[in-house]
């Protein structure tokens, strides 16, 4: 391998499109983000992020080929290694499918599909800006250790080493895909493309696209090694396997959780905290609206907001919720929460004066909408007017819980909305663990067409 260089390298071809700069991000924390992670390591342990199985072999994947550069003498980093392998990985569904929409693909509205291998070069693939701003390997840092795919000291992605176990289950996810270009493998064509050997990449061989693309299950084998390591979790009570095992009886014998009914594969006190956790997220929820209404109310009248007049019906109600649901979380006299940091914010947001309820709600917020002294919201840097929280492509929006997560809740979730959303990923995890999960979001967006 020789040092990678990018000499010679052909011109992009319109793979990227001109920078745009980007606004401040919108997301609120709402200084509550330790007790959502309390939360959903309670519901869930260890999973991260993450909702389907190719994030996490991607992500190690990347990890693999960063080892190997550096075994080779070669400087690189496992963020930017993994970040150029999924943007590649994406790259290469949207060849294949005419940039259809599918939420397991990012960077459908930043790249350009135009021109050949040439233009795939690693050196510009892992540059900062080239791929999304959140990719997909920021949700697989706490999954990759729990499931023993990678080691390392803390929890930096940039320290993460390969396990046999992770070696092994890329084996199993790659290995089907045999010799993709000459006599290499998809792991061994990748290092010599990072290491520039290639400027390029075998884009053209199907059993390359059919391994790196999320679009894809992996095959039989590999799955049910992941399988394997989710339910091995002795380090957490076995909450994990539990959880997936509700999770299947829910996919074999489809019904909706009601909180009144404890499933027998859950015990006691993990049905209390999954509980009470629902209930912290309705009172976060509830906030967030309230903010939201408060957003649009000033993009739509005028440019502050008096706390010391009588506020307006729309606000009025929108805090009536928050209060109620922040008092519903009091009720249940149980929080799990370090600190008791769930119920300090519950009881600062349930109050009687209406105005307290609403600064309390905005000085934790201090990005899209800011206290001017004591008795005016005024717009802050992430203020838009509009009061949405969309989340741009490759953006965690508002209200996710977790670095680099998409929030993908669908009515076909067996669980109430408002339930920790790493029980509605290991939902779709357990689809595509069975490799039904590309006929059920089809399924889903035929639905939604008709």
């Amino acid at each position: 391998m020789r040092t990678q260089t990018e000499k010679n390298e052909k011109p992009a071809w319109g793979l990227l499109g001109p920078e745009t700069l980007e606004g401040s991000r919108r997301t609120r924390t709402l200084d509550i983000a330790a007790a959502i992670r309390n939360f959903n390591d309670l519901a869930v342990p260890g999973m991260g992020g993450v909702w389907f199985a190719k994030q996490l072999m991607l992500a190690t994947l990347g990890v693999a080929i960063a080892e190997r550069l550096r075994e080779a003498g070669l400087r690189a980093q496992n963020i930017e290694t993994a970040n150029a392998v999924e943007a590649l990985g994406c790259w290469l569904a949207l060849k294949g499918s005419s940039r259809q929409q599918d939420p397991r693909i990012r960077g459908r509205e930043k790249f350009s599909l135009d021109g050949d291998s040439d233009s795939l070069s690693f050196a510009r693939m892992r540059k900062p800006g080239f791929y999304v701003t959140q990719p997909m390997r920021m949700a697989t840092v706490q999954p990759l250790r729990a499931l023993g795919l990678v080691e390392g000291d803390g929890g930096r992605f940039n320290a993460f080493r390969c396990t046999p176990t992770g070696m092994d289950f890329l084996d199993l996810a790659l290995g089907p895909a045999g010799n993709v270009y000459r006599n290499s493998g998809v792991l061994e064509h990748l290092v010599d493309w990072a290491a520039g050997e290639r400027t390029g990449v075998a884009w053209r061989n199907p059993g390359f696209v059919t391994a790196l693309s999320p679009r894809t299950s992996m095959p039989k084998a590999a799955r049910e090694y992941l399988a394997g390591r989710i339910v091995h979790d002795a380090g957490s009570h076995g909450r994990r396997a539990a959880a997936l095992a509700w999770t299947e009886s829910l996919r074999s014998n489809p019904s909706e959780v009601a909180w009144s009914s404890r499933p027998s594969a859950i015990d006691e006190a993990h049905w209390a905290d999954l509980h009470v956790g629902a209930a912290f997220f309705a009172a976060r929820d509830a906030t967030l609206d309230l903010l939201d209404r408060t957003e649009a109310w000033i993009g739509n009248t005028q440019p502050a907001l008096s706390l010391a007049s009588p506020l307006p019906a729309v606000l009025v109600q929108a805090i009536e919720k928050a209060r109620h649901r922040c008092r519903d979380f009091l009720a249940a006299k149980h929080d799990p929460t370090e600190g008791a940091l769930a119920s300090t914010f519950c009881r600062a947001l349930s109050v009687a004066d209406d105005a307290a309820v609403l600064r309390e709600a905005v000085s934790r917020d201090g990005r899209v909408l800011r206290l001017r002294g004591d008795d005016a919201v005024v717009p802050g840097s992430a203020f838009q007017g509009s009061g949405g929280r969309p989340g741009s492509e490759g953006e965690s929006d508002a209200s996710a819980d977790e670095a680099g997560a998409t929030l993908v809740f669908d009515a076909r979730s067996p669980w109430p909305r408002n339930a920790s959303p790493r029980l509605h990923r290991l939902f779709q995890m357990n689809l595509d663990l069975r490799g039904e999960l590309g006929d059920w979001l089809a399924a889903g967006r035929e639905a939604a067409a008709a």
